[in-house]
């Protein structure tokens, strides 16, 4: 049975392995190498998406950027990064945790928002507090941003020359979420068929 659940395993990793490479058209990194992020060059960028609240989202070198001098614009780019946090969007790989952390980020900067109306009205307490929450989002957005170009270096065996390979964040969730899945199924298939063999 031991046996079994390595090969299982096994295979699991390297049907994940295979699906990169196909995705990528090049070598999926080990598990020893270093990822870098990187701007999505023009010709490796996802297409731009058609949806018009996507474009209401400032960005900075292609990072977001949670950033709205009035009540307005800041409920514009709320509303936009709420619908690209749903399944298939830019940000659906954000957590319960860090979907509680925006959530009260976004409240705090909309109570300063609606005390003030904008920026150039706050006192120096509110800019501090709104600076502070815009970092706290941008951050998460940043890290979970399905767009970010992930790249890895790594040395094939009897090669001296590193082969360098570029994904986004969302084909490397989707490919870990894929050999969970494919794992799970094989688990469940070996545990029908012991079950039937007794």
């Amino acid at each position: 049975m031991k046996t079994s659940s390595k090969l299982i395993i096994a295979l699991a990793v390297g049907f994940a392995a295979l699906q990169g490479c196909a995705q990528t058209g090049g070598v999926a990194p080990d598990a020893g190498t270093q990822a870098t992020s990187a701007p999505v060059p023009a010709a490796q960028a996802p297409a731009p998406t058609t949806n018009a609240s996507a474009a209401a989202i400032p960005e900075d070198n292609g990072k977001p950027v949670v950033k709205a001098d009035t009540k307005e614009n800041f409920e514009a780019i709320v509303a936009a990064i709420h619908q690209q946090m749903q399944p298939g969007g830019r940000w659906q790989f954000v957590d319960k945790s860090e979907r509680d952390t925006l959530e009260s980020s976004f409240a705090d900067m909309d109570k300063l928002y609606t005390q003030f109306g904008s920026v150039d009205k706050m006192d120096d307490a509110g800019k501090v507090r709104l600076l502070a929450d815009q970092s706290t989002v941008n951050a998460i957005l940043t890290k979970k941003d399905g767009e970010r170009l992930i790249c890895t270096s790594e040395m094939p065996v009897g090669s001296h020359l590193p082969i360098r390979t570029c994904r986004t964040y969302a084909q490397i969730q989707a490919e870990q979420r894929g050999a969970q899945t494919t794992l799970l199924q094989l688990q469940q298939k070996q545990d029908f068929q012991e079950k039937e063999g007794h």
